[in-house]
């Protein structure tokens, strides 16, 4: 039975490695932020990103990126899932988290 407890705990987080790597917008850089990925298909997505704190809306492929247009208005993160939020939190390089709790 602990075996199998410990083979659940393990999935657990190789998924959600696994997430992070596949989902840009969990894993941000200092110089640029994903606030919104929308998937159209297998390999098409529209991402909004955040770049000195404006926001711009790209069309992305598998070869190519298109810059579409710059929103007026900034989104909001509020709209982001509560365990989206937990993970990212959880997902967060330890000297990040460091800086963050100063």
């Amino acid at each position: 039975m602990s075996l199998s407890l410990f083979l659940v705990l393990g999935l657990i987080v190789g998924m959600a490695v696994l997430l992070k790597r596949l989902n840009p917008s969990l894993g941000n850089s200092p110089d640029f932020k994903v606030v919104r990925s929308f998937p159209l298909g297998n390999r098409e997505r529209l991402m909004v990103i955040e770049l000195d704190g404006k926001h711009h809306l790209l069309g992305v492929t598998s070869q190519n990126i298109n810059y579409l247009y710059q929103l007026e208005t900034p989104l909001s993160d509020q709209n982001t899932p509560a365990f989206a939020k937990e993970l990212s939190r959880f997902m967060m390089p330890a000297n990040k988290k460091n800086k963050t709790d100063d």
